[in-house]
């Protein structure tokens, strides 16, 4: 069942899940590092069950360990941000997936360990970013054309 609203002139907002699973794939290269995040709000009029963390995750190939990144959005507005702050961060090691066949990046924002009901969360997108070689400190937290990701859609797994 899916109980999100998606617009084509707006975000995807959940209505009441219990689940939440909004995820995403694309194309990475070998020997590069990718940040993840998402542009969320919320309907404050009709937000409920936020009070558990969501989890943003990313990994490189469907059998690669997930790096994670928990955020708490007790204190989101309606306003526009973008989540987690420090964004989850993956590196694709030219060592790893000897056989090239694994090159894809799946990313995603999860909340399905609870079994709470949740309403409100509104997701406008997914910012996929590569990160250039040898910088190790985060790009600052600002949206351009550049870091847009692939559009996502909300859906319940």
């Amino acid at each position: 069942m899916l109980f999100a609203k998606y617009r084509d002139d707006g975000p995807a907002e959940l209505l009441e899940v219990c689940w939440l699973d909004v995820s995403g794939e694309m194309p990475v290269t070998k020997g590069k590092t990718y940040e993840v995040s998402f542009m969320l709000s919320m309907n404050t009029k009709n937000s409920f069950g936020w009070d558990d963390p969501v989890t943003v995750m990313a990994r490189i190939g469907k059998e690669g360990k997930y790096q994670r990144k928990e955020i708490n959005l007790l204190d989101l507005s309606g306003e526009v941000k973008e989540f987690p702050p420090d964004k989850c961060r993956i590196e694709f090691k030219s060592d790893e997936n000897a056989k090239n066949d694994k090159e894809t990046l799946y990313f995603g924002l999860y909340e399905m360990w609870t079994n709470k009901w949740k309403g409100g969360l509104r997701i406008h997108e997914a910012i996929v970013q590569e990160i250039p070689a040898g910088n190790n400190d985060p790009p600052p937290n600002t949206r351009s054309d550049e870091s847009r990701g692939k559009e996502i859609a909300a859906h319940d797994d």
